[in-house]
């Protein structure tokens, strides 16, 4: 998925399962702005809390609850938010989000090296240089 450098982006896990389940943001921090039994709706924001949230880059989702984070998008390049359930990620319960800038600029990101095997869509298009 991509987003816009110094953007926020609000996620809500859902868990509908009888584990807790937690997620991390690789390298990053988030603000758990709030958490609830039952499933989440909309009307769910009028309990979050913004004045003191708690900023970490792990949370945990206990069973049959839901729990909402801010992400401020502060730095430009990939992220990665991943289940910490090993088996679960292993089987690919992860995410990755692009941050662009319109700015190309190596102060805020590297090109990606010369020498990268490239799949997908991105198979047979060029780097650029540093």
């Amino acid at each position: 998925m991509g987003a816009d450098f110094r953007a926020f982006v609000e996620i809500v896990f859902e868990n509908d399962e009888n584990i807790v389940q937690s997620w991390h943001l690789d390298g990053y921090s988030f603000w758990v702005v709030g958490m609830d039994g039952g499933q989440w709706t909309p009307a769910s924001r009028n309990q979050y809390n913004l004045n003191d949230a708690v900023s970490r880059c792990t949370t945990q989702v206990y069973p049959k609850s839901w729990t909402a984070v801010y992400i401020a998008l502060d730095n430009v390049g990939m992220w990665n938010l991943r289940s910490e359930f090993w088996t679960r990620q292993y089987l690919g319960q992860q995410f990755y989000l692009r941050v662009y800038s319109p700015v190309e600029s190596i102060r805020d990101e590297y090109p990606i090296p010369r020498n990268a095997l490239l799949c997908g869509r991105a198979a047979g298009r060029t780097t650029r240089s540093l």
